[in-house]
């Protein structure tokens, strides 16, 4: 008989436990693979019988044959891939050289001369390029990330689809390179001469391109956010569609650039040259452009919400239909600029100078244009209402059927100009300057209005109201 009998109950209780210990071991033991089988792969170590050596001529040339049959028919006996990675290959001269598919990662190719090589689909991660002689090489689709090539010769290479994430190519030349869909992102172009180079629909994301010369270089929908091209020279580049969105290209020159459709929301362009640049329904939303000079461009139909452009020149700009709400242009140049349409919803244009610009049908309610010079400027069918005005030098100005009812015009110069049919209904005329002034046919203007202003024999008033007495107001000088 068992001392020890294990009853019925006992027996079940204990079985139950151990059920559940295995149960609940499971998920640990399932995360624990789960966490293994994310574990990055191992790169494959360097297998080639150089590392780290330079391999004899006649070693080298083995090589390379054996590699041209390998390219011709990989099933051929005395053909096999050449594998160079990490091996010492420096000052060497490879000039036309069949170097396809090879792989030479890590390689050391400082000074190498491969011009017209092809290198097409070639494995050279982290391979140190720097000084090389690259021009007229075929580098199509081949892999450089992390590379190393400053100040290597790429001049006219071919090179669409490449990856060159992480690369340094400081003061490389890539003079009329064909890069298209090339890979950019986080790559560090500082001084890069890449003038005449086709780039369209690359990926420069992140990239530094500070002071780079992309002189007439090709990069119509480009990926260009967050991208670094302080004083970078983009003169007459083709940057149609491009994304910029984030990126900072203060000091730069887009002088005859093409940029329509161009994104560049939040960018900063501080100090940019931009004149005579094209940048029809461009996005600059939130932008920075403060001392940015914009003459003569054309901003038909772009969208500058928000825009910060103190001090900017846009003087004889073309800004037919452009959005303007709530951005901050104090002090800026408009002179003679072209702005039928244009929505200026809240803007602040103090002390702008507006003179002889086209104003006409402007949508403009609750504009902050306090001490702006408006003389000549034509404002005929322009909406105004509850625009602060006050101060704003708007002799000889064309406001003929303006929308002015609620506007602030106290201390302002309205001298000599033609507010016909002009509606003034509850605006505030307190020592506005209407010498010389058109007032026939104003709709909404009242006697106590008029009482208020200043006029002259030559002011024209409705012929319902009365000439108020000889004006003894002393005008305010205009803060400088």
């Amino acid at each position: 008989m068992n001392p020890h009998p294990l009853s019925l109950t006992r027996a079940l209780t204990l079985v139950a436990s151990g059920l559940l210990a295995s149960l609940l071991s499971l998920p640990g033991e399932a995360d624990a693979a789960a966490k293994s089988a994310r574990k990055p792969a191992q790169a494959p170590a360097c297998e080639s019988p150089f590392t780290r050596q330079r391999p004899a001529a006649k070693q080298l040339d083995n090589v390379l044959q054996s590699h041209a049959r390998w390219l011709e028919d990989r099933d051929s006996a005395d053909g096999r891939r050449a594998n160079l990675c990490r091996t010492d290959l420096h000052q060497l001269r490879l000039v036309g050289a069949n170097l396809e598919r090879i792989n030479l990662e890590g390689a050391n190719l400082k000074g190498a001369n491969l011009r017209t090589a092809s290198l097409v689909q070639a494995h050279l991660k982290g391979a140190d390029l720097s000084q090389a002689m690259l021009d007229d090489a075929n580098l199509e689709g081949a892999d450089l990330r992390k590379g190393l090539l400053v100040k290597a010769h790429l001049n006219r290479v071919a090179a669409d689809e490449a990856a060159l994430y992480g690369a340094n190519l400081q003061g490389a030349l890539l003079k009329e390179a064909l890069l298209e869909r090339a890979h950019f992102e986080d790559a560090d172009l500082q001084q890069a001469d890449l003038s005449g180079a086709t780039l369209l629909d690359g990926y420069f994301y992140g990239a530094n391109l500070s002071k780079a010369n992309l002189t007439d270089a090709d990069l119509a929908g480009t990926d260009l956010r967050r991208t670094n091209l302080r004083q970078a020279n983009a003169r007459r580049a083709n940057l149609q569609g491009a994304l910029l969105d984030s990126a900072v290209l203060d000091g730069a020159s887009l002088v005859e650039a093409d940029l329509d459709s161009a994104y560049l929301d939040d960018a900063s362009l501080v100090k940019v040259e931009l004149h005579e640049a094209s940048l029809r329904g461009a996005d600059f939303r939130y932008a920075r452009l403060d001392g940015a000079n914009l003459q003569r461009t054309n901003l038909e139909h772009a969208n500058l919400e928000g825009a910060r452009l103190l001090n900017a020149r846009l003087d004889s700009a073309t800004m037919t239909m452009t959005v303007l709400y709530k951005a901050n242009l104090h002090s800026a140049n408009l002179h003679g600029a072209r702005l039928h349409h244009a929505v200026l919803i809240d803007v602040r244009l103090t002390r702008a100078d507006l003179s002889k610009a086209d104003l006409t049908e402007i949508y403009a309610p609750k504009a902050h244009l306090e001490q702006a010079r408006l003389s000549e400027a034509n404002l005929e069918l322009a909406n105004l209402v509850a625009a602060d005005l006050s101060q704003a030098d708007l002799s000889h100005a064309v406001m003929v059927q303006a929308n002015l009812q609620e506007a602030n015009l106290r201390n302002a110069d309205l001298s000599a100009a033609d507010l016909t049919g002009a509606q003034l209904n509850n605006a505030d005329l307190q020592q506005t300057n209407l010498r010389g002034t058109n007032l026939s046919g104003a709709l909404g203007l009242v006697q106590a209005q008029l009482d208020q202003a200043c006029l002259d024999e030559a002011t024209r008033i409705p012929a319902e109201l009365q000439r108020p007495q000889a004006c003894h107001i002393q005008r305010q000088r205009r803060k400088s």
